[in-house]
């Protein structure tokens, strides 16, 4: 099986006219890239069409990112090895072609990656470990369960609440009115509901029952 014909998967599909960059990729690999492999990684996000393929030239990234060539060779090399893109030379006189890997391509961020990563590019390993401990405590804190922030989440909940509207007229403001999420107000005088949408008041014309409440 020729490179060309190799099986992986790439990103969602992406609208046009921007990018995206994934929330883990900075929170977390970022760290070990350093800056300049993050600058050529948004580059190649930005040039991407729908299947995820990219191939702008290696001058071209650099004049956007306003570095050296060198730099950004060794961007795309830090890049392959964690499995974030896949590269595929397509010849002397042709550019190359990158692929922007799913999630599930990229290799773990744990302590035998990045002491490959150091072996293979000669970085400080005990830097890196620096920055692993303080990712791993970070990702930690991050996802232990907070019995406060349950409740609270629990107390904001949106709730459906039979006959809350007449009550809330009537003046028991303890539940405050939503529809799909967009904060409401009853408006006395006119008798009539709106929706507030971006600074905008708009007409309520669905049924009372549909209103969301939350304390």
């Amino acid at each position: 099986m020729s490179k060309d014909e190799e099986k992986f998967e790439v990103r969602d599909l992406r609208d046009k006219n921007w990018f995206i960059l994934d929330n883990q990729f900075l929170n977390g690999y970022a760290k070990f890239l350093g800056i300049y492999a993050v600058g050529v990684y948004n580059s190649l996000c930005r040039h991407a069409d729908i299947k995820q393929k990219t191939y702008p030239s290696q001058k071209r990234i650099a004049e956007e990112l306003n570095i050296g060539k060198n730099k950004v060779i060794e961007g795309i090399k830090y890049l392959e090895f964690w499995g974030i893109i896949k590269k595929i030379r397509v010849g002397l006189h042709c550019t190359n072609r990158y692929f922007l890997l799913k999630k599930s391509e990229w290799k773990p961020i744990e302590e035998q990656t990045i002491k490959d990563f150091s072996e293979v590019y000669h970085i400080n390993f005990r830097g890196l470990q620096s920055k692993l401990q303080k990712f791993t405590t970070q990702t930690s804190i991050e996802s232990k369960p907070n019995s406060k922030n349950i409740k609270k989440k629990e107390e904001f909940s949106f709730k459906k609440l039979d006959g809350q509207a007449e009550r809330y007229k009537n003046g028991d403001m303890r539940y405050k009115p939503y529809y799909w999420k967009y904060p409401m107000v009853w408006k006395k005088v006119e008798q009539k509901w709106s929706v507030i949408i971006d600074n905008e008041w708009l007409n309520f014309n669905d049924k009372e029952s549909e209103i969301q409440w939350k304390i």
